[in-house]
């Protein structure tokens, strides 16, 4: 099981249902997403906001492919070891 999963799994029904319908709306289209914001001092990695959660995925450039790193609890340490 790998982080994304175990994520998900400590979530609420109804915010894990939420959060899998943002993350294929990201992967299909991210430029349409609402909240979507750049991480500053990170290149290519951005950030979607969803109530308290924030869902952070990278981009690649060369190949349009995009990569989620994670799906955090919004608190101080949120973005610190990106």
């Amino acid at each position: 099981m790998d982080k994304l999963e175990k994520q998900l799994r400590k979530m609420k029904k109804k915010e894990r249902l939420a959060i899998l319908l943002l993350m294929m709306q990201i992967k299909k289209n991210y430029k349409k997403v609402p909240s979507l914001q750049t991480i500053k001092g990170v290149k290519n990695t951005y950030r979607v906001r969803m109530g308290n959660y924030r869902i952070i995925f990278k981009k690649n450039p060369s190949a349009e492919k995009i990569e989620i790193i994670g799906i955090r609890r919004r608190n101080e340490s949120t973005y610190k070891d990106l």
